[in-house]
């Protein structure tokens, strides 16, 4: 959304009531929150007749959609469900820390998948233009956030996960932490060691059917 559209939405949003009077800076707050919450402060200046109006809004924050993790790191969970993240992690996450992560049960993997919060809510906003009135959507979104929680990194730079959803990965005491774009999958090791575990022969084949669109051997469709 460009800054002129921005402008245009939120007017319209607050309709004519804008030119009577000077909104308290809190309800406009109140009143944008519905453009999401990867947000900063700035200050805008309307002149309306004899009268200047000085509005606290907020501009989206597009820098942090295009943190994308990388490195693979083997930690350790405590008997807590607590997992230090290695120093070189921590660095990734900084600047996105205060926000906030999501973390539930992978849909198809046996892993845990560890969402920063703005990247979750996108999820989410994709997920309810859905209809809410087919089945299959509405079940298939109650499988997909089964579990979910919201944690948190202390300052410490430890991960805590609660029991029962560390017990859903099958994690035990071994963790290896792995990048898929904008989010993280926490597996127990043993388990991440046989999902990579593969033939040259098997990657190669993967690799052709996902980047070169190459259908298997028999396959017609």
């Amino acid at each position: 959304m460009t800054t002129r559209n921005f402008k245009n939405s939120l007017f319209q949003d607050l309709g004519a009531e804008w030119e009577n009077y000077p909104i308290k800076s809190d309800e406009v707050q109140k009143r944008v929150q519905k453009w999401g919450n990867l947000l900063t402060k700035w200050f805008l200046v309307v002149k309306c007749g004899n009268n200047i109006y000085i509005f606290e809004l907020y501009k989206l924050n597009t820098t942090k959609l295009d943190i994308f993790f990388f490195g693979t790191f083997n930690c350790k969970a405590d008997a807590k469900g607590r997992i230090m993240l290695p120093v070189a992690l921590r660095n990734q996450v900084a600047p996105i820390l205060k926000d906030g992560f999501f973390i539930k049960k992978s849909y198809l993997s046996e892993c845990l998948e560890l969402y920063p919060a703005y990247e979750w809510h996108r999820v989410m906003a994709e997920l309810n233009e859905k209809s809410r009135f087919d089945e299959e959507n509405l079940q298939f979104i109650r499988m997909y956030t089964a579990g979910l929680r919201q944690v948190e990194v202390d300052s410490t730079g430890r991960l805590l996960i609660p029991k029962d959803i560390i017990s859903l990965g099958g994690i035990t005491k071994e963790v290896v932490i792995a990048p898929i774009g904008k989010r993280l999958e926490i597996w127990d090791k043993k388990a991440y060691d046989e999902s990579i575990n593969a033939t040259k022969e098997e990657k190669v084949k993967l690799a052709k059917r996902v980047m070169l669109g190459e259908k298997p051997s028999g396959d017609v469709s």
